[in-house]
């Protein structure tokens, strides 16, 4: 008997989608097994002393600092897993924000703002032991928080999976890890040397319409709403829309107060710039930040430094609008975020006060070994769900995240797997054949006191009802009534901020109805449903400790890592001169939808691994008098590297975005001096 054709087709569709399914296991293995089996590993020690005696003040002490820490061209991404691309320059600079802040006879505190895409706890350690001996702040002060940007470089995290898995190459690269260890560690000590007498403000406002609820459907389980009828007004609701902002004025020599810096909390996730992009890129963090920075120009006795890092933004992205995601998304985005700090900033200059407590509680705690009774359902190793294969709501890539058991929304119904619970298990029990200790386990929980602002650092992706159930049970140990500070009374109410992927990185952190609908947030939620419980608890136990003994350090002082590694940072030749010269000059482009119009030349220089980009480089002169324009501070300016090997050299194009649209005289770019080539300027355009 003859299979008809509808029979056929089915049955090649579905060997199709066998097939598919096959190739995906087999490339998924390929990729996990090989680096296990041929990488070497890099051991890390650290022995982290005691810092230098804190400063004996009468009042409050801050100082700021900004370091640049874009590293070199050609490395991994973190963020987009095997989705991204290997950096071939940069769009905007990344950066390191430190605030070093002193109440008097109380605990140094540096919160240091990073243009990173998750934290490190072996990058703490590093940093922890370079400033102790030309600073103030003991390691349990110190706290690395960043912006997870989707573009910066990865390969410098704690845990052999996500340096595996977390970019689109795997292994620690040592050189990378050395420079950001050593630019951070500089941008502390700086910060610590600027110190003076400050003023100090806290504040919030709400913000809203610039983000959305990426997973409204699984957060609309917390509320019991139904999934099915959630709609865009409903995602854009579904958002944590508060700015928080700390406020910083220095004492200058002539002994007036000026502005300094700011330290602003927001959620938002760093995915304006979508994958499969090459540069690296700050995404809205960084018009965030410039909005308010530029506002100053040169009216200030030193630079100003803004630094903005992340609140709950796990299931929280930015509001792109629909087919226009990119750099000019990015841009607008940042823009009015950047308009906002702005508008809080200046509200806050009429609670500025020479109050100043400090206090910081630290706890190292490695999830492997924990007793039961402070587990609080927290399952005995990480399991990744396949959901997190699929990818998250608005960055699905065909085909994988449209196969079955991929796709978020597929939990478990029946057979519901112990601890996992309803977690569909990504290439099911292969992943047993992974040690524990490969994925992360040792998670640095913090609670940090300035003022009335209560800050919790995490190492998790925290989701709007997570941090809110966070924020609670930690407001709980806090005591009520009238706040002290420095023998002078102040406001009555705490402010509260938990601050996701500080200090390290170990996936989510969801509610347990969140959970439930393995959306990617909740498959990516690798020790289980209870890791909530588990994070409230300990950050109110921490917060306790806190408050009842004024400071906890139960921060191990030596620490040792061994990490898969592999060495992507490229070679350069420190001994050796280049040259530089044109290769086409000044062209016009109209551009495309996401980018705008912007002029282009191109250059040979220097080989990748001798070309600093943490360096100035780029800026656009007018040519009347030379004055600058505009610089590779701006983000309105680009470079990307077109050939590595040009008899020797690399060949460069350089962009510049949103020039003038109206005649407003001639100019030249200039391609700044490196360390073993020459300046080179252009030819005057138009």
């Amino acid at each position: 008997m003859q299979l008809s054709k509808p029979r056929r087709s089915g049955r090649r569709r579905l060997a199709l989608i066998f097939l598919l399914l096959l190739g995906v296991l087999a490339a998924v293995l390929v990729h996990t097994a090989w680096p296990f089996l041929t990488y070497p590993r890099e051991t890390l020690t650290f022995q982290v002393p005691e810092p230098l005696p804190p400063t004996a003040n009468d009042g409050p002490l801050a100082g700021v600092a900004e370091v640049d820490i874009t590293p070199a061209i050609g490395l991994p991404k973190f963020g987009y897993s095997a989705w991204a691309k290997n950096a071939d320059g940069f769009r905007t600079r990344l950066k390191a924000r430190a605030f070093y802040l002193h109440g008097p006879g109380q605990t140094p505190l540096a919160l240091v703002q990073l243009d990173l895409g998750a934290g490190s706890l072996p990058l703490h350690y590093a940093v922890a032991e370079r400033i102790a001996a030309a600073t103030d702040v003991p390691a349990r002060g110190l706290s690395l928080l960043v912006t997870h940007t989707h573009s910066g470089p990865g390969q410098y995290l704690g845990s052999d999976f996500y340096n595996t898995f977390g970019a689109n190459s795997a292994g620690f690269d040592p050189e990378l890890f050395g420079f950001l260890s050593e630019r951070i560690s500089e941008a502390v000590i700086r910060a610590y040397r600027n110190r003076r007498p400050a003023r100090i403000a806290t504040g919030q406002r709400d913000v809203w319409g610039l983000t959305r609820n990426r997973s409204v459907q699984a957060w609309a389980r917390n509320h019991n709403l139904d999934p099915e009828k959630m709609g865009e007004d409903d995602a854009l609701r579904a958002v944590n829309p508060r700015m928080t902002m700390l406020r910083i004025d220095l004492q200058a020599d002539d002994g007036r107060f000026y502005p300094a810096g700011a330290l602003t909390l927001f959620s938002i996730h760093g995915t304006a710039i979508p994958a499969f992009t090459r540069p690296y890129h700050a995404d809205v963090w960084h018009w965030l930040g410039q909005g308010l920075s530029a506002d100053f120009g040169d009216e200030l006795p030193w630079p100003f430094v803004h630094g903005a890092f992340q609140a709950t933004h796990a299931d929280n992205n930015p509001a792109w609008h629909p087919d226009h995601r990119g750099d000019l998304e990015a841009r607008r985005i940042g823009k009015a975020l950047g308009d906002q700090a702005g508008a809080l900033f200046e509200r806050l200059e009429d609670d500025l006060a020479p109050r100043l407590r400090t206090a910081a509680a630290s706890r190292l705690m490695d999830v492997l070994e924990l007793p039961e009774e402070q587990r609080h359902g927290l399952c005995q190793r990480a399991v990744v769900g396949a959901a997190t294969m699929g990818a998250a709501n608005g960055d699905e890539v065909f085909p994988i995240s449209y196969l079955p058991f991929l796709q978020e929304g597929w939990p478990r119904t029946v057979f519901t797997d112990g601890c996992q619970a309803e977690k569909q298990w990504a290439l099911s029990k292969l992943q047993l054949l992974m040690s524990a200790d490969t994925f992360p386990h040792r998670a640095l929980l913090q609670v940090l006191r300035v003022n009335d602002l209560v800050l919790v650092p995490l190492p998790w992706e925290i989701t709007l009802e997570s941090g809110n159930r966070i924020r609670g049970q930690v407001l709980d140990t806090l005591p009520a009534g009238t706040l002290v500070i420095d023998c002078s009374t102040a406001g009555t109410d705490w402010r509260v901020e938990i601050s996701s992927l500080a200090n390290g990185f170990f996936g989510y952190a969801v509610s347990e109805a969140e959970y439930g609908a393995q959306y990617y947030e909740g498959g990516h939620t690798l020790y289980g449903p209870h890791t909530l419980d588990f994070l409230a608890a300990q950050s109110a136990r921490l917060s306790e400790d806190l408050m009842r003994t004024g400071g906890v350090d139960d921060y191990p002082r030596e620490s040792r890592f061994e990490l898969l590694s592999h060495h992507y940072w490229p070679d350069g030749d420190p001994d050796r001169t280049w040259s530089r010269s044109w290769r086409r000059q000044a062209t016009f482009h109209r551009g495309e939808e996401d980018s705008g119009p912007y002029w282009s030349w191109r250059f040979v220089g220097e080989p990748p691994g001798d070309l600093r980009l943490h360096q100035p480089l780029l800026r656009i002169l007018r040519s009347d008098n030379r004055g600058t324009l505009v610089d590779d501070e701006s983000g309105d300016m680009r470079l990307r590297l077109i050939d590595d090997d040009v008899e020797g050299q690399g060949l460069y194009e350089v962009r510049w975005y949103h020039p003038p649209v109206a005649d407003e005289g001639r100019f030249q770019l200039e391609v700044r001096a490196g360390a073993n080539a020459p300046a080179l300027i252009s030819p005057a355009f138009p």
